[in-house]
């Protein structure tokens, strides 16, 4: 990850020093970034130019001092290890500039106890970046309670302006992705281990519905089409037949029925559709669902 999201900033331009206690660790970085480059350039993703262009903004060093000492940001992409975590943040804010930004990339942990390690908490936040970080846009930004507003806009305004997407998220334990991914996994291990289909059937269930779909049409727009009270019904049915209070409807949802706000079809859901108009809204989706399908091969 730290060497995807080092060759993210350099494609976006900017200049990049990388640095690791494990000189071995560097070499075989600036080796993966190469590999990547040449994937990006055969897919014609970026010119040879330009991928010539990023590789030379990215300099490797054996000091940490001279990695962060002149740099704006700090990104942290070390093991979810707790205390490693805290000791880099602590030695990050004895060597960097009194107005350098620290950042991690953990996907776990709240930021507010890796910003407790500095005495700049107002200038600590959490930045999430997806799998390969220079192909995927997407990026969570975490700011704990303690992060300025200043230290926020001013990470998002520089994603967006390296071409990434941030999605605001409160400083929770697993943040927006892992919370959904992980409910998804343990569900689907579940599934398997209980016996109600085989592994092979559960992954087809992801790679020719679940999977295409999501790509299109998010949960809360996906539950809008269904009618939040065909959702409200489904969720009830289901906690009273398996008695798990996973399946149990959030009050949100409960409360929207209640409301008559049940999506698409009054107008109103967890989106807005007083000024659209709904089939004009799934002749779009539709659209995308045949274009998407026919380029998966399904």
């Amino acid at each position: 990850m730290g060497s995807g999201i080092a060759l993210a900033f350099a494609k976006g331009g900017c200049d990049v020093s990388i640095w690791d206690v494990d000189q071995g660790a560097t070499k075989k970085a600036m080796s993966n970034i190469g590999s990547a480059l040449d994937t990006l350039v055969e897919t014609n993703t970026i010119s040879k130019e330009n991928a010539d262009l990023s590789l030379n903004r990215i300099t490797p060093t054996d000091q940490m001092v001279q990695a962060v000492r002149e740099s704006d940001m700090v990104f942290e992409v070390v093991p979810e290890k707790i205390e490693l975590k805290r000791s880099i943040f602590k030695k990050l804010d004895s060597l960097c500039n009194k107005d350098t930004i620290l950042a991690s990339n953990t996907s776990t942990f709240k930021i507010r106890v890796l910003a407790s390690a500095t005495k700049r908490r107002d200038k600590v936040i959490g930045t999430h970046w997806m799998n390969p970080p220079y192909i995927l846009p997407l990026v969570e930004v975490i700011p704990s309670a303690k992060t300025s507003t200043s230290t926020t806009s001013t990470v998002k305004s520089f994603l967006e302006s390296i071409g990434k997407r941030p999605v605001m998220c409160k400083d929770t334990p697993g943040f927006i992705v892992n919370r959904i991914h992980s409910a998804l996994l343990v569900e689907a291990v579940s599934i398997v281990e209980k016996g109600i289909a085989s592994m092979e059937d559960v992954d087809m269930v992801w790679t020719q519905h679940l999977g295409p779909r999501y790509c299109v049409v998010g949960p809360l727009a996906l539950m809008d089409s269904f009618g939040l009270d065909t959702e409200h019904s489904q969720y009830s049915y289901l906690q009273k037949m398996t008695k798990e209070d996973k399946f149990k409807p959030p009050k949100l949802l409960t409360s929207k029925v209640r409301k008559k706000q049940l999506g698409l079809k009054t107008g109103k859901g967890f989106y807005d559709y007083s000024e659209q108009d709904a089939q004009s809204i799934i002749r779009e989706r539709d659209k995308k669902f045949v274009a998407l399908l026919r380029y998966l091969g399904i």
